[in-house]
């Protein structure tokens, strides 16, 4: 059977006592501004989440660090176990220098190209060759000299190779430029 309008009277002062309830509760939650921690929190607790979080950002920290040592060991190794086997092929040619001059040669020029392998095998470039033009970002001028059959600005001579990798300047190459003869 349908409720009849004494159900209905009977109901609503249930709703009408309940509603104004929660508007209140809803109004002092949004008055509260957002950093104030809620009223349950005592001080004590807000000071030992505080220290907490210190704490796990000092550990945090730690761990990073320990990571970082560990990355540069390991990043050490990685050059080292490159630039062993050159070292052996120097010791070896040391070894074996009292024997023909040309064998020596032909051994230490073995060798530099072992070496100029390892460093492309890091990720570092050798640049600097005769007859490029100079750069002042890339190459150190030592000398100026006159050179006929040389376009002024160009390299003449590499005194020593300069080092990049893709992103940087490793060491600029120490060269003489060519110069307007006078």
């Amino acid at each position: 059977m349908p409720p009849g309008p004494e159900a209905a009277a009977a109901e609503a002062p249930q709703d009408a006592a309940s509603a104004p309830q929660e508007a209140p509760a809803a109004e002092e939650e949004a008055a509260r501004p957002v950093a104030e921690p809620p009223p349950e929190e005592s001080s004590a607790a807000l000071r030992d989440r505080w220290l907490r979080t210190a704490a796990e950002l000092d550990n945090q920290r730690k761990r990073y660090e320990r990571l970082l040592g560990e990355v540069r060991l390991l990043e050490r190794d990685r050059v080292m176990s490159v630039w062993l086997p050159i070292m052996d092929h120097l010791e070896l040619a040391l070894r074996h220098a009292e024997a023909d001059p040309k064998s020596i040669v032909a051994g230490v020029e073995a060798v530099q190209r072992q070496a100029l392998a390892a460093l492309e095998g890091l990720g570092y470039h050798r640049f600097a060759e005769v007859g490029e033009v100079f750069d002042p970002a890339r190459h150190e001028a030592a000398q100026a000299r006159e050179t006929p059959d040389a376009e002024p600005g160009t390299i003449v001579e590499v005194m020593r190779p300069g080092y990049s990798s893709d992103d940087h300047l490793l060491r600029p190459a120490v060269v003489a430029v060519a110069k307007q003869p006078e």
